[in-house]
């Protein structure tokens, strides 16, 4: 959306026409968006991902910052030798508008490319780079398997076994194995899910 803005709004389209101003926007927009999904995706696996996803999306931002700089020189050289009028609209290679030009483009690329990443996952559930919640939880899920049994989760199980619960939700609360939970089941004489039901399995 905001290449096309860019395309429709800038200079662009006086100089290459709508087509052209359209598919040379879309060339910095669409293979720099991918090159920072790579080196985001890159960079959560290389840290572990155990870094807030904000930072995740600043480091892959940063990392792509050389690679982006090159494909924008290379598509530039090709636009600039099919519309030579481009290139009275582009400061000099090289010199310091130019330099301080990708500065700011480069800054404004990472601040964006984190308040996307983040609000995509905060709003519409992407966690392509955020840890999965299985991964976060594989740590605690059997906390207390193979600990002593107390009173109280004795009670514990006795009252989700009376509300209905299987196996395999009970002992995901109570955070045991399932083995466990139907070991315990057995030594206290419930059956069937029912507190009190002595009956045959």
């Amino acid at each position: 959306m905001l290449a096309m803005l860019s395309a429709v709004l800038g200079p662009y389209a006086a100089i290459m026409g709508g087509a052209g101003a359209a598919a040379y926007v879309l060339s910095l927009a669409i293979v720099p968006w991918w090159l920072t999904c790579l080196t985001t995706h890159l960079a959560s696996k290389r840290i572990r991902r155990k870094l807030p996803l904000w930072l995740i999306a600043a480091i892959g931002a940063m990392a792509a910052g050389p690679f982006v700089s090159l494909y924008v020189y290379f598509v530039n050289s090709i636009a600039g030798d099919i519309w030579p009028a481009l290139n009275a609209s582009l400061p000099a290679t090289f010199s310091t508008g130019h330099f301080k030009s990708a500065a700011l483009s480069e800054g404004r690329a990472v601040v964006l490319w984190i308040a996307f990443v983040v609000i995509f996952h905060e709003t519409l559930g992407w966690a392509r780079f955020a840890p999965p919640a299985k991964e976060a939880n594989c740590e605690d899920r059997f906390q207390l398997s193979g600990a002593e049994w107390t009173a109280e989760d004795d009670a514990l199980l006795r009252s989700l076994i009376g509300s209905g619960k299987p196996p395999r939700a009970i002992a995901m609360e109570m955070k045991r194995t399932v083995g466990g939970i139907r070991a315990r089941t057995a030594k206290l004489g419930l059956r069937n899910n029912r507190h009190g039901d002595r009956s045959g399995d």
